[in-house]
């Protein structure tokens, strides 16, 4: 954890073991973008955190309405509901998720939180949600196996869009297992890109927001 336990603008959940990975490169430089931009930003070590991925007996109460959220799950979302967007990064691991990231959402991102299909047009707690995913091999194999679309079907339309999340988009950088320091270097250029494009949506959420939504940002008008 990289002072996440302080409220942020944004909060990058990192998922990498390895902080000199280009996973951990990528999201210095997108935090680094995102500060140039007048807002606030922590990374969270996720690997490095922990937490628990696995989906468990409490979790399952939780879910059927027999017991209270689980603490460390808690606290996890206390982590994001005060943060006006979340960057998911993460390797891509057999053309998905790693197992870590897939289980934090599975166990994080719980009914009455992040979603609720109780109530009609419920809100989410999670403001935003990015998610930038870091392949190894290169852009033409991801397009020609169709691994790009159903990411992004699984990732924006099965979790962001279900969830009713405000503002959302997954973005793919490529051919991380290169040791050509140029393609090292633009990788880092794309990450500052991305970083600014987080940061303008942001910005676009809090102008257009109304008194309520700002104050539960814990801004004001």
């Amino acid at each position: 954890m990289s002072n996440a336990d302080q409220q942020s603008d944004v909060i990058l959940v990192v998922v990498h073991p390895d902080t000199e990975s280009v996973t951990w490169n990528v999201a210095r430089a997108m935090k680094e973008s995102i500060a140039a931009e007048n807002l606030t930003a922590t990374t969270y070590d996720l690997a490095a955190s922990g937490f628990d991925p696995a989906f468990n007996s409490d979790d399952l109460a939780h879910f059927r309405g027999l017991a209270g959220v689980p603490v460390d799950v808690a606290e996890q979302q206390q982590m994001l509901r005060s943060a006006a967007a979340v960057v998911l990064v993460f390797p891509v691991y057999w053309w998905s998720l790693p197992a870590l990231a897939k289980g934090w959402i599975d166990r994080v991102f719980t009914r009455g939180f992040a979603y609720d299909d109780r109530v009609a047009d419920a809100p989410s707690a999670i403001k935003g949600l990015h998610l930038v995913a870091i392949g190894g091999i290169d852009e033409g194999t991801h397009q020609r196996h169709g691994y790009k679309e159903a990411m992004t079907l699984q990732m924006i339309h099965g979790i962001a869009d279900y969830s009713r999340i405000e503002a959302s988009s997954l973005e793919f950088l490529y051919d991380a297992d290169s040791d050509d320091p140029a393609v090292r270097r633009e990788l880092i250029a794309q990450a500052e890109v991305i970083g600014a494009k987080i940061a303008a949506s942001v910005v676009g959420q809090r102008e257009s927001a109304s008194p309520q939504q700002l104050s539960s940002l814990g801004l004001s008008t």
